[in-house]
């Protein structure tokens, strides 16, 4: 080539060179924009759905941010097969997520604020503990919707819902029939540590006899059977049994069986070859009580008032830790997807029409979790805030027209998914990312309606301002947004070749070990820096270990005591009578109080009992909100009597002594 000269088709091999240079970039841009994107949809919506778990609380409470999160990594993950799956990703992810519910974690979160070092580690230790079983759980099932065909999806469906429906007669018939629930509530309670033992009994009656009659579903149906068995073993191995309480002595103890649920979907996956679920679940569990430990630790300085957070007062210090939970467990879950996705997992075989197990997704989500959610939110008017009064309106109870109105929304909603299902609804969406997030976005916003009417802002004590509300909104809005804002062709984030849910890649690694490894180092850290935080035992905390912890002055209330006179102080000698008291009080495991009075008759519907600030407190009428005589008295335990300051309304004029009836 002479000087000064360009060769043309060096000109178009260097420009094509800097075309594909340029591609590659973009490339690799929307990868990460997308990857970006999937986490941050995820960890929004996780930390707006656990917030609004803590409102309902239990198993149903927990399907909602568990619906969310599947349809989120789907709608977030850019891939056109796991779009399709979003409905069905929400399903299972309601199912992965429930079965934690059953948890009881509030004395845990009261051992990080105590004074000793050993109540704090062993505090934040079970908080990573649930965590990692909660979310391990959820995403084992939750990534059976990656890796299964679609026809295996839908055989679960038979069982589960025949499981539903006894679930759902046995809930009316104890509606109906509340003495029955009571002795039931008060058995479990004395008996099986207030854990989900009923349910367990049934999930394997049920689910045994459907798979002897359903021979095509007995794989699927013996899953269940297996988990709920494995629910049994590892709660009486580890606490019927084997007596270990993470919160004792009256908080419920399920958490051995969980521990026997995640080790059956484990050991399933194992023996399925399905390592890409396996390492979703094994993702869960780490990151899951990472997650845990760290959203109480946040919450740490607002609950002990520490310096700069000390204006705050304690505000929103839980609705701060169940939103941060539920934010760092949604990251930790999407990352795991998010890895599925760019080594190139094979999609799932649609092996069979998609409309039936949809639709069916879409009825459990939008009209199953709402009724199991959402029934008790306009009777908080009643009996939590005293809006409207309980006595009939035009010949019905209040709680009969909310039912009829909740039947009337349920039935447009069953009329719109039978249209669906026709091919006649004309507003569904024509992709099927806009299906997706319509279910995503329908089920979010009704969810911020049914907080608002569950939770009114100034109606109760505690709630003069909608902060909470505040962030349900911000949340959503936000989620809204991103979800909006994409469009379903989104470049592909695979980084590497197809591989099948069995392939080696899928092993978790080295990193993965090297993070457990650090585990011990992060509950020191958050244990020593808390402690830091405050000066002695915050308001509230309570001691697991030593001669003053909380479970050994809650066991030493239980039983029956009888009135011996009245003190003028505490440890004084009982003399005069006490005619305005009970002459016997009856302190039994589920923090009922039976009062005796001095005609013989025992009222056991209006007293309760309760550990609060290191003191017992006799909650007289608590039973009974609306009751003029309620009122909160602290007790006193010293020699073997209890002291009791009388009367509970206006100045005490001494104290009643009871002493503890012989044999009781």
């Amino acid at each position: 080539m002479k000087r000064g000269r360009v060769d043309a088709g060096s000109l178009c091999t260097y420009r094509g060179g800097m075309k594909g240079a340029t591609d590659v970039t973009n490339l690799r841009n929307s990868r990460t924009n997308q990857g970006v994107f999937l986490c941050a949809l995820a960890a929004v919506i996780m930390a707006f759905g656990w917030g609004y778990r803590g409102i309902v609380g239990y198993e149903g409470g927990a399907m909602v941010p568990g619906a969310m999160l599947g349809m989120a990594v789907c709608l977030g993950s850019g891939r056109p097969d796991w779009i399709r799956r979003s409905a069905v990703a929400g399903l299972f992810g309601a199912v992965g997520w429930a079965w934690g519910g059953s948890f009881s974690y509030m004395e845990q979160t009261m051992y990080t604020v105590s004074d000793s070092f050993p109540d704090v580690l062993y505090g934040y230790s079970c908080l990573f503990l649930l965590g990692g079983l909660w979310a391990g759980v959820g995403g084992a099932i939750l990534g059976l919707v990656f890796t299964l065909p679609r026809s295996h999806l839908r055989r679960f469906v038979g069982p589960f819902t025949a499981m539903s429906a006894v679930f759902l007669a046995f809930y009316l018939y104890f509606f109906f029939n509340p003495i029955v629930h009571g002795a039931l509530e008060r058995f479990t309670a004395q008996r099986f540590d207030d854990t989900d033992w009923f349910a367990a009994v049934i999930v394997i009656v049920v689910c045994g006899l459907y798979g002897l009659v359903r021979p095509k579903e007995r794989a699927e149906a013996g899953l269940f059977v297996a988990c709920a068995i494995a629910w049994w073993i590892g709660y009486l191995g580890f606490t019927k049994l084997g007596g270990l309480r993470l919160a004792p002595p009256y908080r419920n103890e399920g958490w051995g069986g969980v521990v026997g649920i995640l080790v059956v979907l484990l050991v399933y996956l194992i023996r399925q070859r399905n390592r890409a679920a396996l390492m979703l679940s094994l993702y869960g569990i780490l990151g899951g009580g990472i997650a845990f430990a760290l959203a109480v630790f946040v919450r740490h300085p607002i609950r002990v008032k520490w310096g700069p957070f000390a204006p705050w007062n304690g505000a929103m210090q839980w609705k701060i830790a169940e939103e941060s939970f539920g934010l760092f467990m949604g990251l930790a879950i999407a990352l795991g997807v998010l890895r599925l996705a760019r080594g190139g997992l094979v999609p799932a075989k649609e092996d069979e029409p998609s409309k039936s197990l949809d639709v069916y997704a879409v009825f459990v989500i939008l009209i199953g979790l709402m009724w199991v959610n959402l029934r008790r939110a306009p009777m908080a008017w009643i009996s939590r805030y005293h809006v409207i009064s309980d006595k009939p309106v035009a010949g019905m109870m209040p709680w009969v027209w909310f039912t009829v109105f909740g039947l009337i929304l349920s039935a447009l909603a069953l009329y719109a998914l039978y249209l669906y299902g026709c091919g006649r609804l004309a507003i569904a969406p024509a992709t099927a990312y806009g299906k997706g997030a319509l279910v995503l976005l329908l089920l979010m916003w009704i969810v911020v309606a049914g907080s608002l009417l569950q939770q009114l802002p100034g109606a109760s004590k505690g709630e003069d301002f909608p902060l909470v509300d505040a962030t349900f909104i911000t949340f959503a809005a936000i989620a809204t947004a991103m979800i909006l804002s994409r469009r379903e062709r989104t470049a592909p984030i695979a980084e590497a070749t197809p591989a099948p849910p069995s392939d080696l890649r899928w092993n978790v690694g080295i990193r993965y070990g090297l993070l457990w490894a650090c585990v011990p180092i992060m509950l020191l850290a958050f244990t020593g820096l808390s402690m830091a935080m405050q000066d002695g035992m915050a308001p509230g905390a309570r001691k697991r270990f030593g001669p003053d912890a909380y479970w050994r002055q809650m066991t030493q209330m239980v039983g029956e005591w009888r009135l011996t006179g009245r003190a003028t102080q505490i440890g004084g000698d009982a003399t005069g009578a006490a005619n305005d008291a009970p002459v016997a009080l009856e302190f039994t495991q589920d923090r009922k109080v039976l009062a005796t009075l001095s005609n013989g008759a025992c009222v056991d519907d209006a007293h309760a009992w309760q550990h609060k600030d290191s003191v017992v407190w006799l909650e007289w009428f608590g039973r009974q909100p609306g009751s003029s005589q309620r009122a909160s008295i602290g007790m006193t335990l010293k020699n073997g009597r209890l002291h009791i300051p009388w009367p509970p309304n206006g100045s005490a004029a001494g104290y009643l002594v009871y002493e503890r009836s012989q044999g009781k």
